[in-house]
């Protein structure tokens, strides 16, 4: 009997396992030789790869890896503070969770690419169907391997995973981040020849799904003009590749998705607009969404949990909401921001567990005897809280069935502009300029005129896909692209400012109102931070006033944070992993002949 993966739809029968070794994940229960007897045993086979499986990246490593390290989601607590504030190191156990979950992905493919094959054919299956189950593996396994690679450089290329427990041949060096990116890209081109355009099954693989990556895949791989292992000639020929794979696929969904709000709620779930997706349910732990119980600001939105009071937009990202690329204010509003993150007077009916359903934001949401430390939502130092994917109302697990993005069709018509733009700074293309220009317009911003820079794709880029857990492969490019600009980028970021409670308020004992601070009357309501950097807020509910002040503080951080380039190449491997496999110490080896 081989041990082959347990059908997705059966995971209430699942008896978890533990991982034998960190190279591989014994599936969670044997199925008999006879299993595979039909077309449908095999696809529900091939359903465990949209789901659980991920849990282990998805749920917290992806949000602090993709956006913590980015700069744009503010949390400087214990070890997953060491991702804000870029200082992680081999002992983060949420590290090793994303780098164990990423090659529990990769098992579970391997398991279908391996030994499947043989048991479907012997119970009759028909080999268009076993060929078509390993197309989706080897997509699966060419995005966890594309993920594992921009977060920790030169990885082990493992192919077959029952056949290392098998020889226990578990001497396996790391592979040099060239041949992991061709077999990346051999593994999604030879998904993309087999996959059909469309399926059945909403939110499984498609030939464009593989075409997205691909595009996204070469135009990394083009990037990294530091790159040892190809030169000029190559990467003009990646770019041109990229721009080649994002057309296919612009071609066939010429228009995003029209309501960017509606992409994060479970109603948007495998629109157009979606090309891969983790697909999310309610059920046991680690099924679903779990954003709304980590980023929720408190019960008052998710009942079960809400553990995202000290969660929240980084005072740098609220910024590139208000402000173009050249630090100019934004013509008009851009209506991405409230569906990413929630700040004074953001109204959201149907978020609230209380009164008619609809949650106000308000800067501190406070108790009885009026006084913040009492607060049922305190304030946090950056003045905002997290609302893209927060949904509210997660089920007993902390799930939601909202899916979770690894890449949509705004990505790729943004792949499309850097790809055209190749290894200049700009770009004159006129389709090029379209598409960047689309992106904006859904957000209701007016087409920027002339060239399109680099700078601008970056910041376009940070705006779109904020809070999305893909921010940090945009600063990886950067860094690739021009390396001592991208450590300058991170670092005036200043993520060491923050707002804190200016200590000179007085508080009215009877109404709560703050009469004076430091001897001066206050009268003037601010709804945003004025030319000094101060807030002075009036609570709408319980008409009383507090002033915060944004400063450099020490409080919080320390003065000043600086993000050293060292750390901005890759994540150090686990030291779980390396004690147990220590040639990962030793310099990389090519994986190809």
């Amino acid at each position: 009997m081989k041990k082959i993966l347990i059908p997705f739809c059966f995971a209430a029968m699942l008896v978890p396992a533990a991982c034998t070794d960190w190279l591989t994940v014994t599936p969670e229960q044997e199925v008999a030789d006879n299993y595979y007897t039909s077309e449908d045993a095999v696809r529900r086979n091939t359903a465990t790869l949209y789901g659980y499986v991920w849990s282990g990246f998805t749920n917290r490593f992806m949000w602090m890896a993709g956006d913590e390290l980015a700069g744009d989601l503010y949390y400087t607590y214990e070890q997953e503070g060491q991702f804000y504030l870029n200082t992680i190191t081999a002992g983060n156990n949420y590290s090793n969770q994303g780098w164990t979950g990423l090659y529990r992905v990769v098992s579970f493919a391997n398991s279908i690419i391996n030994d499947m094959p043989p048991l479907a054919k012997d119970g009759g299956v028909e080999q268009v169907a076993i060929d078509y189950a390993i197309a989706e593996a080897r997509f699966i396994r060419g995005i966890a391997y594309y993920f594992l690679t921009e977060y920790w450089g030169d990885v082990p290329i493992i192919e077959n995973s029952t056949e290392l427990i098998t020889s226990n041949n578990l001497y396996v060096p790391k592979h040099i981040r060239g041949d992991v990116y061709r077999f990346i890209i051999e593994n999604l081109e030879a998904a993309a020849a087999v996959l059909n355009e469309t399926d059945p099954q909403p939110g499984r693989a498609t030939k464009y799904s593989a075409y997205g990556f691909l595009a996204k895949v070469y135009v990394t791989r083009a990037s990294d003009f530091g790159n040892a292992y190809s030169d000029a000639a190559q990467r003009t020929e990646w770019f041109a590749e990229a721009k080649r794979y994002a057309k296919l696929v612009i071609d066939k969904f010429p228009e995003l998705y029209p309501s960017y709000g509606e992409l994060f709620e479970e109603s948007g779930n495998n629109s157009y607009e979606s090309l891969f997706a983790r697909q999310c349910m309610n059920g046991g732990y680690d099924y679903g969404n779990q954003h709304t119980a980590g980023w929720a600001r408190s019960s008052i939105i998710d009942q079960t949990a809400g553990w995202g009071a000290g969660k929240g937009p980084t005072i740098s990202l609220q910024n590139a909401f208000a402000k173009e690329a050249d630090g100019t204010p934004k013509a008009t509003t851009d209506t991405r921001r409230r569906w990413v993150y929630m700040t004074l007077g953001d109204s959201y009916p149907g978020l609230s567990n209380e009164g008619d359903g609809t949650y106000v934001y308000e800067i501190v949401n406070r108790g009885a005897d009026h006084t913040e430390s009492t607060a049922i939502e305190a304030s946090i130092p950056m003045l905002a809280h997290c609302k893209k994917y927060v949904t509210g109302n997660s089920d007993a697990n902390y799930n939601t069935a909202g899916n979770i993005y690894f890449l949509r069709l705004a990505d790729v018509f943004l792949t499309y502009t850097e790809a055209v733009m190749g290894s200049n700074r700009s770009t004159s293309d006129a389709l090029a300029a379209a598409y960047f220009n689309a992106v904006r317009a859904r957000a209701g911003l007016a087409p920027l005129s002339g060239d399109i820079t680099w700078e601008q794709l970056l910041h376009e880029r940070r705006c779109e896909f904020a809070l999305e857990g893909i921010s940090w492969f945009d600063v990886k490019r950067y860094y690739y692209r021009y390396g001592s600009e991208a450590v300058a980028y991170l670092n005036n970021m200043h993520r060491d400012h923050t707002y804190v409670l200016n200590d000179g308020r007085t508080l009215d004992p009877e109404t709560g109102a703050v009469v004076s601070e430091n001897g001066v009357d206050i009268y003037e309501q601010y709804n945003a931070a004025d030319a000094a950097g101060k807030w002075e807020i009036e609570n709408s509910k319980d008409n009383y006033r507090l002033s915060f002040e944004k400063v450099n503080s020490d409080t919080y951080i320390g003065t000043p944070l600086i993000i050293e380039e060292a750390n901005i190449r890759q994540l150090p491997i686990p030291a779980s992993v390396t004690t147990k496999a220590p040639q990962l110490l030793d310099n990389a080896a090519p994986y190809y002949e």
